[in-house]
């Protein structure tokens, strides 16, 4: 399922580089690259061992905001057979195993001068017959953002609602802050709690597909990603402190559980406009 932490980094380096308004109202295509060293999705650990995770999206201004359409995949990039320190969320098949492609849309717009509001859908596929994830579990989801950037720590909250197989809502809200303190090395500091409304074991039904085993808090998230320009790629390490609180966000590996886990990576983040700057008036 969309590790969005990828995205967001991205998002984030090139952000802080290049400064929020160089590319306000021009058609964007972004793309970027991530390697980590396992792939947790929403607290959850989906596959143990590294991974790779290419995206790519188009921005296209409109009505005051911006549309945004976009594909992600997940490909495991070693073979996880081994029962007793391996899994996959594809069943471990690999090497480079496409375990997971999500394809998402979205549109957002300012909401005044403090606020920008976002809604939009994203479908999970799982070309897998096997593992964690696989064509049973393929899925839909609604969801809607508002955040506060005119605001200290750039509040935000979001919400996600599976419309097809979990039938639930998952909630997520997020402060980050950035430091411009090395030259060329903006660092973004983030926190971030998870919580499930909806998408817990059901227990009328246990054989159900649920993403947490109870709800409420599921985990915190606590991070920080660098942005490096490197020509027209921007480079950024990212690290992630999880604290589980769930049951099924412990989970860490065969047979282990942690309160406190974490991961590490590198996304490489390329975008090009493909349409010029609007014309400012003087």
């Amino acid at each position: 399922m969309k590790q969005q932490m990828a995205i967001w980094s991205g998002a984030v380096a090139l952000a802080a580089l290049a400064g929020p308004d160089q590319l306000a109202g021009q058609m964007v295509l972004t793309t970027d690259a991530g390697a980590f060293n396992n792939y947790t999705w929403r607290g959850v650990t989906m596959t143990n061992k590294l991974v790779v995770q290419p995206d790519a999206y188009l921005s296209v201004p409109g009505g005051g905001g911006a549309a945004v359409i976009g594909v992600w995949g997940n490909i495991d990039a070693g073979q996880y057979d081994d029962p007793v320190n391996d899994f996959s969320e594809g069943g471990g098949t690999g090497p480079w195993d496409a375990t997971e492609i999500d394809v998402w849309a979205e549109y957002g717009h300012p909401l005044g001068t403090t606020f920008t509001g976002t809604m939009g859908g994203l479908l999970y596929l799982f070309p897998n017959e096997s593992g964690l994830t696989n064509e049973a579990n393929q899925t839909f989801e609604v969801y809607g953002k508002l955040q506060a950037t005119g605001l200290p720590l750039a509040p935000k909250v979001s919400a996600f609602y599976d419309v097809a197989k979990v039938d639930g809502l998952y909630l997520e809200t997020t402060l980050t802050h950035t430091l411009q303190a090395i030259k060329g090395f903006p660092l973004t500091f983030g926190a971030l709690a998870g919580w499930s409304a909806g998408q817990a074991v059901n227990q009328n039904d246990p054989s159900e597909i649920a993403n947490f085993s109870e709800n409420g808090l599921t985990h915190l998230d606590f991070s920080a990603t660098g942005a490096l320009a490197a020509g027209p790629v921007v480079l950024a390490p990212t690290a992630h402190l999880l604290v589980a609180n769930d049951e099924f966000t412990k989970f860490t590996k065969p047979g282990v559980t942690n309160d406190v886990k974490g991961w590490v990576g590198l996304t490489l983040t390329w975008s090009k406009p493909l349409t010029a700057a609007p014309v400012t008036q003087k």
